[in-house]
């Protein structure tokens, strides 16, 4: 089994899928839309006689009872062994496709068409499929690659403003963490259509690399420990935040943590967190969210004994996995 997904970028979504579809004789394919892609990105694929599985938008919905749901509908329109679940949209509509794909029937193969700039670099890539459970992020889920990944800038269009804006948190973390040249891509305002080329590339390296996230990868958890565990306390208070936004207030704190463990220097980090706040104009996080977030530090998925586990930057461009803090130390 290849540990890497077809990534395949095309400017013409509708015919490439079409000439996926017959050239490896697809002829079951189901689609799994979100209430706002099935209207604004569904088209783009000219299939108006297609069955769809339909789900609320959002992460609040990311949850077993939906698993549940889309599960049944695969079986009322007769999934088989050799039908294909096509999962159009963004983060959660892939993570939960993902996991429904691979438990149905014991595994039935499925497609991602991310249709955000989210997925696009990184949520769709990858193999990492869950729901959420209790509000603590992807807690149960599986490793299972798409068979391949539709790439079209034709989408980005559809996205409000602080959607697409968001997600730049998930391309400079890569660039911080694990590839330097990326990180000056982004200083030297590189076009968009190059950076998803990048970043798809190198989530695909890195997942080739370390499938089940037992080590390198792992460095591609940087921002989420903190990021998580914030989005999870908004979700638990009823008031959902974009990942991109948990995840660039994550990358924040994780890179003063970082200078205070002694594991970067202050030129590195203030150079970090100023491409953040010119990014995104995210700003730390308050006291108050701090509070909310440390009970959801305790169950992170990657904790280990009684520490919290962190991936830091050591440098631009570097990084290192593995760190285990007490929930003690971590301070506001």
């Amino acid at each position: 089994m290849s540990l890497v997904s077809d990534i395949i970028h095309t400017h013409d979504i509708a015919s490439d899928f079409e000439g996926y579809c017959f050239a490896n004789q697809l002829s079951h394919c189901v689609f799994l839309v979100d209430e706002n892609t099935k209207q604004f990105c569904l088209p783009f694929l000219n299939s108006t006689d297609v069955q769809v599985i339909e789900i609320k938008a959002g992460e609040s919905f990311k949850t077993y009872q939906q698993l549940e749901n889309i599960i049944a509908k695969m079986s009322e329109f007769g999934m088989q062994k050799n039908s294909i679940l096509v999962n159009l949209g963004g983060g959660v509509v892939s993570d939960i496709g993902g996991f429904a794909a691979s438990i149905y029937q014991r595994g039935i193969r499925f497609v991602n068409i991310p249709t955000t700039l989210m997925a696009m670099v990184d949520a769709a890539i990858g193999g990492k499929n869950g729901v959420d459970f209790n509000h603590l992020k992807n807690f149960i889920g599986v490793f299972n690659l798409p068979q391949a990944v539709f790439i079209s800038p034709q989408f980005l269009d559809t996205l409000p403003k602080n959607e697409l804006n968001s997600a730049w948190a998930e391309i400079i973390k890569m660039g911080i963490i694990y590839n330097e040249d990326l990180y000056n891509d982004i200083l030297n305002h590189q076009s968009l259509i190059e950076i998803i080329k990048t970043c798809s590339t190198l989530k695909n390296e890195i997942t080739a690399l370390d499938f089940k996230d037992q080590n390198i990868r792992q460095l591609l958890n940087f921002g989420h420990t903190i990021g998580h565990a914030l989005e999870s306390w908004y979700l638990s208070i009823h008031q959902p935040i974009l990942h991109g936004v948990a995840v660039a207030k994550g990358i924040l704190y994780e890179i003063d943590l970082a200078q205070q463990l002694g594991y970067l220097n202050i030129q590195d980090a203030n150079a970090m967190k100023a491409t953040i706040h010119k990014q995104l104009k995210i700003e730390a996080i308050t006291e108050m969210e701090f509070i909310g977030l440390k009970p959801f530090l305790k169950k992170d998925k990657k904790n280990h004994k009684d520490g919290i586990v962190f991936s830091l930057p050591t440098a631009i461009g570097k990084g290192k996995w593995g760190i285990e803090v007490s929930l003690e130390n971590l301070n506001f």
